[in-house]
């Protein structure tokens, strides 16, 4: 029998030739297949970057561009040889290359947000091309930023659109207040005439009436009736161009109490036709309290005005917070006028906010066909909306939405 001194024995684990060997071929099998995936994703990544319908380009951390698709080449009419390696502003416009230079040093140094912006690039002929830019970081294995990705989005189409747009509404805002001062200036002007026509007919009507015959009295009052009717005509033209050419710095504005002035202007139009007219509890809303007058007498007076023969009108106001129609995030006064009167069909009820138009003739009921004008035209200046709805013979409601005043809000 053999004995061995365990002392003596080699504790070192043994590894045999073969397992030694499959090791080896296993790690390298796991190695070539990190390439192969790391190759694959590469490639993906070229084909996207490369076939992408937008422009796209990379930047180093000094500007340089390394890496251009063929959108861009396209976009900006330079073959790719012909930017690669050139700083990126050496493409913009030349009033934006320093900011350009400047912007990119920060973003690489993470001292300025990533977000997109506009900027405008000149092409190989010289055009300029408006672009909106989005943009990531490039970062190694280690995380470190090494460069720049951009996607340039072609918006030159929707500045120019946006151009045009803003051209339209100065010329617009530059005719209607033309057009508001000259109807003041005229209004204002025919006064003096339309003055002379009346006190000359007032004249005529005192010590000459008597000598007329009954067809020449007839005559005579047939010219002031008109020219009263012009003058109301001119007072409702002054009273609307008004609302934008004298118009007054804004206030908070309690509709309550204007209410309750405008109901004791009308109060002998009230007992004359046994109305009832009720008027709930309203905001304060920051307006023009004159304006604010304007358009609420002008709803109640539509109100007693338009009643149905023999009916005791019935107004009633009254002022609820809604959500935005249009969607906006703060809620807005809804503010209804509704009376019992005739109504009228609801295919009208756009043309009705339209000056010098009538549904009714002149001699059904009074009026100029302009008080429904200048409610339209005071609602907008205050920033809200108008609206009638109405079923013939069932009366009319008409919708004010004026902006919610919050305490922080200025007042100009």
């Amino acid at each position: 029998m053999v004995y061995t001194d365990s002392a003596s024995m080699d504790t070192t684990p043994q590894v045999s030739e073969t397992s030694t060997a499959s090791t080896g071929l296993r790690q390298l099998y796991e190695n070539v297949g990190t390439v192969d995936i790391a190759e694959s994703s590469e490639q993906r990544y070229r084909s996207l970057f490369e076939d992408a319908p937008v422009a796209y380009h990379e930047i180093d951390i000094n500007g340089v561009l390394t890496r251009i698709n063929l959108a861009e080449c396209a976009l900006l009419g330079y073959k790719r040889e012909e930017m690669l390696g050139r700083p990126v502003w050496d493409l913009v416009a030349a009033e934006e290359r320093a900011a350009s230079q400047e912007a990119v040093g920060k973003k690489v140094r993470g001292e300025k947000a990533l977000v997109p912006f506009e900027r405008t690039y000149r092409t190989q002929d010289g055009r300029q091309v408006a672009v909106e830019i989005h943009e990531s970081l490039i970062r190694d294995s280690a995380g470190a930023v090494i460069g720049i990705r951009s996607c340039l989005l072609n918006i030159t189409d929707r500045k120019r659109a946006e151009a045009a747009l803003h051209r339209q509404a100065a010329e617009l805002a530059r005719s209607n207040g033309e057009l508001e001062q000259f109807a003041y200036v005229a209004s204002h002007d025919l006064q003096e005439p339309l003055r002379k026509i009346q006190a000359f007919g007032d004249r005529l009507k005192t010590k000459y009436a008597a000598a007329l015959p009954a067809e020449g009295v007839d005559y005579l009052e047939r010219m002031q009736n008109a020219a009263n009717r012009m003058q109301t005509l001119i007072n409702d033209l002054l009273t609307l161009s008004r609302v934008a050419t004298h118009a007054r710095p804004f206030v908070h504005v309690d509709l309550s109490d204007v209410a309750r002035l405008v109901l004791s202007d009308l109060e002998s139009r009230i007992e004359q036709l046994d109305a009832e007219v009720t008027v709930e509890q309203l905001p304060v809303v920051v307006a023009e309290r004159l304006q604010m007058s304007q358009l609420l007498q002008n709803l109640i007076g539509n109100g007693l005005k338009f009643h149905k023969p023999g009916v005791p009108p019935r107004v009633s106001v009254k002022a609820d917070l809604v959500r935005d129609p249009n969607g906006a995030a703060e809620d807005v006064w809804r503010i209804t006028v509704e009376d019992n009167g005739i109504g009228f069909d609801e295919k009208y009820s756009d043309r009705i906010f339209q000056v010098f138009q009538r549904l009714h003739g002149r001699n059904e009921y009074e009026g100029t066909g302009i008080g429904l004008a200048i409610c339209r035209k005071i609602t907008e200046r205050h920033g809200g909306t108008i609206a009638a709805y109405s079923t013939p013979g069932a009366g009319s409601r008409f919708v004010v939405i004026l902006p919610k005043v919050a305490q922080e809000d200025t007042i100009n």
